[in-house]
């Protein structure tokens, strides 16, 4: 494998330190796994200093907030986001570092029918989200689910806590989740929330259908 990342002018000779967070139930996809195997291997073959913390308890918002305590602990220059139902190339955090972007995420199908994205352009409309053919480099969002996501633990510094929300917005009678509430806060401190559409097009959002007669 090339090292032409980690050669890089990006770190200046500097050991990067990555932690991988992964909020999770009981169990997790094998596929997952392998992938998340792959990538560490990978990372590590790079040179990057990597960690990762899992965590299992039943409240989302306080997984997130207990994951990025841990990295901060051991001083991650990164975060990168996974959610346990993700696949992924075992390039994917190399891919995203290369960018040194203070955010920057990949988009994927919904767990649903059709061809919805969890990447949306304006937040307030649920209608524009990205599509996943939309190839176009690096392509500015409003909001995107944080099942693929790498983010400089810096920002984290920028923040109040608690950094993980729900809030309910009365104009559009919706529910926003931590994932969309963190990036607007970003946002408004002036931080672009960015989506890598070519490598997005490799990233596979894992589920169960049920089939039966009427399929």
């Amino acid at each position: 494998m090339s090292k032409s990342f980690y050669n890089s002018s990006i770190w200046d000779g500097k050991t990067c330190k990555l932690s991988i967070l992964v909020p999770t139930r009981d169990m997790v996809h094998a596929h997952f796994s392998y992938c998340l195997v792959q990538l560490m291997k990978t990372t590590s073959e790079m040179g990057i200093d990597t960690y990762l913390f899992y965590d299992s308890s039943t409240i989302l918002l306080n997984q997130r907030e207990k994951l990025i305590e841990k990295a901060k602990e051991v001083k991650s220059d990164y975060v990168l986001w996974l959610d346990s139902d993700m696949m992924f190339p075992s390039t994917t955090a190399l891919r995203l570092l290369e960018h040194n972007k203070d955010i920057i995420a990949c988009n994927y199908m919904k767990r649903t029918k059709g061809d919805k994205t969890v990447a949306y352009t304006d937040v307030s409309d649920w209608d524009t989200w990205l599509p996943l053919d939309k190839i176009d480099g690096l392509v500015k969002v409003e909001g995107v689910g944080m099942g693929c996501m790498l983010m400089k633990t810096e920002i984290f510094n920028s923040l109040q806590k608690p950094y993980f929300e729900f809030t309910y917005k009365e104009d559009s009678q919706d529910w926003y989740g931590e994932d969309f509430n963190l990036l607007k806060k970003l946002r408004d401190l002036g931080y672009d929330v960015l989506i890598d559409t070519i490598l997005s097009m490799d990233i596979k959002h894992l589920g169960i259908y049920a089939f039966g007669s009427e399929n």
